[in-house]
């Protein structure tokens, strides 16, 4: 019985040249760049950096979208409640806390209801910010006792 000779093993391309590019990238990579070494802090915006406009424009963005997720809860419960009592009260239409995993799924028109008005109540947040905001602003600006 013959026995079967192992491939002979080849070494490696590149060799020594590939070792030295290997160490450079390394190097290269863990060393920290010049400019990266000093420690930098934040400057604060001026106001007069931005319109005011755009201003008012962000603090809304991120009061609609920070309520957003609190507006969808309270309009699926709102939802929930409306379809349960709608449906005589069944069981099967119970609000989320007691309803069933048999439950009747939402249909696309649901969904569309839910989340418009989610999307809506939120703007209304957003807008009630800015009205409370410019008018609490315009009463710090007026100093006659008309303005209190």
């Amino acid at each position: 019985m013959k026995r079967k000779r192992a491939p002979a093993r080849r070494p490696l391309p590149g060799g020594k040249a590939c070792t030295a590019l290997a160490l450079v990238l390394a190097a290269t990579l863990l060393a920290p760049p010049q400019g990266l070494t000093q420690e930098r802090t934040p400057e604060e915006y001026r106001p007069e950096e931005f319109p005011r406009i755009l201003r008012d424009l962000r603090r809304g963005e991120i009061i609609l979208l920070g309520t957003f997720p609190v507006s969808l809860f309270v309009t699926l419960q709102a939802f929930d409640l409306y379809r349960f009592g709608s449906n005589e009260w069944s069981r099967e239409y119970a609000p989320w806390p007691f309803r069933s995993p048999s439950s009747p799924p939402y249909t696309s028109r649901d969904r569309l209801i839910i989340f418009g008005s989610a999307l809506s109540l939120s703007a209304l947040v957003a807008v009630t910010d800015y009205v409370v905001g410019r008018i609490r602003e315009r009463r710090a600006e007026d100093p006659s006792p008309r303005g209190r």
